[in-house]
Parts: C-alpha cells; structure tokens; sequence
C-alpha cells in the first residue's frame, strides 16, 4: 500500500507524489525519491512501492510539473524552455531542494549514516527525468545557504536509470544513422510525434555488443517488439500512465536546440565542475541503472556518459564517483517488468564503496 499527498511549495506550486511509507520497524532506510521520464507519468512506478520495504528504503515518486496533480508549467516558463534558458533548470532545481526540505521537516527521515550506505535521501532520475534530477546538484546557488545546511545531513546519491544520451546533449558520431522515433516535422500537434515512439521505447532489443560504446554495435530497428511493455497494460493502466500534452507541452522542447545545449552545460557542471564537485554535495555518488535490452538511446547513452567519466578519472580530474549496473535482460521498462530487481541494482550502487 502507499499513500498520496500534495505539497505546496514557494510561488504556489504543487507537486503530487506518492509515497510508500518507511519500512516497518527501521532507523536507517534510505528514502528514495523518483522523477518519472517523458509522457509517462509516476503512476507507472508505482510496482516500486510493492518492494521497497524489504530493501530497507522507502519509495516517493513525484509527479513532475505539467503531470496530473502537479502544477502545469506557465506560459512564460515555457517560453524560457523553448528558448533554453538555464532559468528553467534552476527553477526545477529549486523546487526540488524546497520539496526535500519540506519532507525531511515534515516525515523525521534518518540521516546518512557514517559510511554513507544507510538512510539519507537518494534521487533517482527515469529516462529525461534524469534532468530534472540534476538539476538540484548543477549551481550551489539553488540552495540558499540555510537550505543547503539542512539538505547536506540527508543527500547521498543521485542514480541515473535509463537516461538517453539527450539527458547529456551528445551528438550522434559522424556518418551513424540510426532510426530516432522522435524525429517528425510536425511539433505542433498532440500525438503527431511518431505514434510507433510508446511501442519503440518499451521494447526489447537484442544489441551485438553490451559493452561497445560504439553506435554500430546497437540494435536499433525502426519498429518496436511484439513483447513491448505497453502491450501488456490495459485500456485503463494505459490512461493512467500516458499523458500526452505533457509532452507536447513541457517535453519536446528539451529534445533539441537551444535547451540541449542548456542541458550538456547542466550535466557537466554536475559531474565535472570541479568545484561544485568538492565543496557541494561533495560526498554524492553517481549510480547508472541501464537495461541489457533497453533502446539504444539509453543504452548508447550510459555508455557514452561512463566511457566519458573513466577518461577524465584516467587524466587525475576531479569528478564525482560514478558506477553502471546492468538489469540482465532489462528493457526501458524495467520499473514496470523487473521492479525489484531495478530497485536491487540502484541499492548495490547507493552501498558500495567509492
């Protein structure tokens, strides 16, 4: 069973979120909290709650802004998001540390523990969720120092499950064409994006090599599997998890130019500003949760992102620890078809040594 619940935070926003209680009779879990990707809201993550428990954590997942129960974006915050300016991460960033203040004050969570590996509060990104996640950790700024203060005690770990190479805004290598679902010149009309994008996304591939960055080696077919998930919701299931304006409205624009270059900008600051990485947040670890068979915009892109990071480790720059475990036989979906095994994986990353 799990709870919903609203919070308000500053300028009158809401966010919606459910939330699966803290496991019985523990001092130590850790509090996960779940952004949910593009067009598919919260309501299909809810399996996590079912099995949280038993992992000693205790699931919230959000319902992103333009999602049901959450606060639609504004015309002129749009704008900004249209246009790429950084003034719209910073604001999700902002309503994630006024979120997480807010639930610490009000729920009594544990602390991190001294080894880092029990309680606290872990943010976990889905797909292009992954960006708003980030969000937080991109700009010292976002946090007033009373704010920041209050935070630090309880944020340990950023995981990153499933995120597409469009979360970084890497360029697909030259002469590489692969098919994109995404692509269609029409941006204006809901459902007009590539209807095959639901089956492509929740499918299963068969990738020639698990362990090559390279392109080439990726399973990329311009039609989904027989096997995708979304053929095994009902009507009703359908309905609850889909939610197309939301993307017409606040996703398709974070796909390309300008807010791709915002976005490679806030990854990077993230992960590498050397700065930000040893003075804010200077204890978070990086865990990637990919799926052996998921598309190859995430699989390319976990790839690329850790292939990226252990270049930088070789050459003595300062980044935060990053690690990638893989979901055997996992597709994008793995929240939905594998739950438990999705929430094992980000716990071995979140209890390991740096």
């Amino acid at each position: 069973m799990f709870t919903s619940h609203t919070y308000e935070l500053s300028n009158n926003i809401q966010i919606f979120f459910t939330d699966s209680g803290p496991p019985p009779h523990s001092d130590n879990y850790t509090t996960l909290v779940v952004f949910h990707g593009s067009a598919f809201n919260g309501a299909g993550y809810e399996k996590l709650h079912s099995v949280a428990h038993p992992l000693n954590l205790r699931t919230v997942i959000w319902n992103r802004r333009d999602y049901p129960g959450s606060t639609p974006y504004t015309d002129s915050e749009l704008e900004d998001l249209r246009q790429g300016r950084r003034v719209f991460m910073e604001k999700i960033g902002v309503q994630v540390g006024e979120f997480l203040e807010q639930f610490i004050e009000n729920e009594n969570i544990p602390k991190v523990s001294s080894d880092h590996k029990a309680g606290g509060i872990a943010i976990m990104g889905c797909s292009m969720g992954n960006s708003s996640a980030m969000a937080l950790f991109s700009d010292p700024k976002l946090s007033p120092p009373e704010t920041y203060l209050k935070l630090k005690p309880y944020i340990k770990d950023l995981v990153l499950y499933e995120p597409p190479h469009l979360c970084f805004a890497y360029p697909l290598p030259p002469g590489v064409d692969v098919y994109n679902p995404l692509n269609n010149s029409d941006q204006t009309i809901p459902g007009s994006k590539a209807p095959n994008f639901k089956f492509w996304v929740s499918s299963f591939y068969n990738h020639r090599d698990i362990n090559s960055a390279d392109l080439r080696d990726m399973d990329t077919p311009t039609k989904g599997s027989s096997d995708a998930t979304i053929t095994k919701w009902s009507q009703e299931e359908f309905q609850r998890y889909v939610n197309e304006t939301a993307t017409v409205r606040s996703e398709l624009p974070m796909f390309v130019e300008p807010m791709q270059t915002t976005l490679k900008e806030l990854s990077d600051r993230v992960f590498y500003d050397e700065g930000l990485t040893r003075t804010y947040f200077p204890d978070l670890k990086l865990t990637m949760v990919v799926g052996t068979r998921s598309n190859w915009m995430c699989t390319w892109g976990s790839l690329e992102t850790q292939r990226i990071h252990d270049l930088r480790v070789e050459k003595g720059a300062a980044v935060r620890p990053m690690k990638t475990y893989r979901i055997i036989g996992g597709n994008h979906y793995a929240h939905w078809e594998d739950p438990n095994t999705l929430l094992k994986k980000a716990l071995e990353g979140m209890t390991r040594d740096n």
